[in-house]
């Protein structure tokens, strides 16, 4: 096979992968920048340059997915950022390489996510594309090979799917020049293969691609002018009262990102420890007013409305009044990074009712995870995501706010003004004295009963991972803050906490009592929850829903756990910067540090597990 380099003696590459699989680490390490800062999320494509033994490296990095994710759940401008990566590097990339990281099981369900979102690229990328995998150095000194054959099937059909053509890399450049050389030796045969020509880009499908964003960004620019003039319509004097005290009331599916931004709007990053199957009010002082917050239980993102707990929907309404002292705002938390669709519109729908119609004129939608959005604006993932968002967003009146993580105090001001100019606009939210769910007609009281026990054992089963996670990263960081050997954190598990409890999920023996057998043996499948309707035998009732709960709690357990993991890798690697373990800091500021991140975590997560409370330490 020949090995000669392309004429031009330039190598064009598109670098894709799941989130967290560090895509950007085997950039660095091919342009010989292994030391530049990594675990910043790449939210848009990025064309980075450099040289290799007089050989032009062109490489651009690419917005990642979520692992468990097919790419109907990314959300839309993701995608377009995705499939335009091509036009970053003209006429086309020559390889694509795609990371994959060793930290965790590459199961069936990753396979699936991959294959589909390469598939965005066309049939024809596989020609194109090497398995490079990252963190080999906690693979006991396996080949990539070796590797590959201990991970099963699903990763044996994508890397024969590529060729067989793979790689490992190992983050601390243990072979540095070597390394590099032979992952390019293989590209470079890669290229030959293929006559020296790159990637074949279908153009009438990047026009069709550019057309679209194109239009949502012309469509964006006319709904931001509209909330400008909407916000200062009816202010035309300027005046709009500064309140002294303002209230929040949070809602949002499970792992939308709530928690977070109770923290962010009250500018803490760590706060004492309350279980958050109750609604809590936590204040503060923000810009020299005070402001509270009530965090809320949350319903499912995939699970209608009627299968919403009923002490989750008590805890709710009694948000509403808690202290009595109702909310001047509802903050409706939906992340900005994945999809918004039909389904989800629908969920939210019907969870409203149980405040009443008037409750909208009171709520704004506050986007999440802004910081993924990269050069994308709100509008444009708002215009982008189609009707379902856009009619959340017009039943509130046009408003809405984004937030990130670790947002500075600008842009909680600026949610404060807007909370004040909808209060000026509609005065205080007073609540229905009666209001109720939406009962789904065509469903028997013994069917709803049977979604609500599943609902509930979703709870449990989060919960119970929800607790081994935080166990897990507890011990995980104790060990790394009193070593100097990595600043890179070892998430990996062969045994990974969540995967006995997903497994449970597919036994009979969860369902354990004689109602619920009974009930499941009567049941009709339900549309929303399953996604169409009609009567089922018995165990095919029972397999069918086990299933649909397993995949769903798999795949919002996947992101809630690398969300978390990527947070945790942050705030370590401040810590480390902040006490300089690798120049034998000070027993007491390790232990110190290490207390701080705990306490962190302790908030982080989703608010099940230990009764301990930890006190209300500042971060550095």
């Amino acid at each position: 096979m020949s090995r000669e380099l392309p004429p031009q003696r330039e190598l064009r590459m598109v670098v894709v992968g799941a989130n967290l699989s560090h895509k950007t680490s085997v950039i660095n390490t091919l342009l010989g920048q292994a030391g530049l800062e990594v675990g910043k999320r790449t939210a848009s494509c990025v064309r980075r340059e450099g040289e290799f033994m007089d050989r032009k490296l062109i490489l651009i990095d690419t917005p990642g997915w979520w692992r468990d994710y097919m790419s109907t759940d990314t959300a839309e401008f993701i995608k377009q950022e995705f499939v335009l990566s091509v036009t970053k590097c003209p006429p086309g990339p020559h390889v694509f390489i795609l990371v994959i990281g060793t930290d965790a099981p590459f199961t069936e369900k990753n396979r699936r996510s991959v294959e589909d979102h390469l598939g965005l690229f066309g049939e024809t990328v596989w020609k194109h594309t090497i398995v490079v995998f990252t963190r080999g150095e906690y693979l006991e000194d396996k080949s990539s090979e070796q590797h590959v054959e201990t991970q099963g099937e699903a990763l044996k059909w994508l890397v024969e799917k590529c060729g067989n053509r793979c790689h490992m890399f190992y983050s601390d450049s243990r072979e540095g020049y070597k390394e590099v050389s032979k992952l390019l030796d293989q590209i470079n045969g890669i290229v030959a293969k293929n006559g020296n020509n790159s990637f074949e880009v279908d153009e009438e499908r990047l026009r069709e691609v550019e057309g679209k964003r194109n239009t949502h960004r012309e469509r964006a620019k006319m709904r931001q002018q509209k909330i400008m003039d909407q916000r200062e319509t009816p202010h035309a004097s300027g005046v709009v009262p500064s309140l002294p005290e303002l209230r929040f009331l949070l809602l949002g599916w499970k792992a939308s990102g709530k928690t977070s931004a109770k923290n962010t709007i009250l500018g803490v990053k760590a706060v004492k420890r309350a279980r958050s199957f109750r609604s809590e009010r936590t204040s503060g002082e923000v810009s020299g007013r005070r402001v509270s917050v009530v965090d809320t239980p949350s319903w499912w993102k995939y699970l209608p409305a009627k299968c919403t707990p009923e002490w989750v929907k008590k805890e709710l309404q009694g948000g509403l009044t808690l202290d009595s002292k109702a909310p001047h705002a509802i903050l409706l938390v939906v992340p900005a990074d994945t999809t918004f669709r039909e389904e989800q519109r629908k969920i939210t729908e019907d969870n409203m009712k149980m405040f009443g119609e008037q409750v909208w004129r009171h709520t704004m939608v506050l986007f999440t995870c802004g910081d993924l959005l990269g050069d994308t604006s709100i509008e444009e993932h708002i215009e982008s995501e189609g009707e379902p968002l856009q009619w959340l967003i017009e039943k509130c009146g046009n408003r809405y706010h984004v937030l990130s993580w670790n947002d500075k105090e600008e842009k909680v001001k600026e949610l404060l003004r807007k909370t004040e100019e909808m209060v000026a606009s509609n005065s205080l939210f007073s609540p229905e004295p009666e209001t109720q769910i939406m009962v789904v007609e065509g469903t028997t009281e013994e069917q709803e009963d049977v979604q609500r026990q599943m609902a509930c054992l979703l709870d449990e089963k989060w919960q119970r991972m929800d607790k081994e996670m935080e166990e897990k990263i507890t011990n995980i960081i104790k060990r790394e803050t009193t070593s100097s050997k990595t600043n890179h954190v070892d998430f990996s598990d062969k045994h990974p906490s969540s995967q006995s409890t997903l497994e449970e999920i597919n036994s009979e023996k969860l369902l354990s009592t004689p109602k619920t057998q009974s009930s499941i043996k009567e049941s009709t499948v339900i549309d929303g929850f399953t996604g169409h309707e009609g009567q089922k035998q018995t165990g095919e009732v029972n397999t069918v829903q086990m299933e649909q709960m397993r995949e769903m709690l798999e795949r919002e357990w996947s992101r809630w756990e690398i969300g978390i993991t990527e947070r945790c890798q942050h705030m370590l690697s401040d810590l480390r910067q902040s006490a300089d373990v690798s120049s034998e800091a000070d027993v007491h500021d390790l232990e110190h540090s290490f207390r701080k991140v705990v306490s962190w975590m302790h908030n982080l997560t989703s608010g099940y597990g230990s009764d301990e409370d930890l006190e209300t330490e500042e971060m550095v």
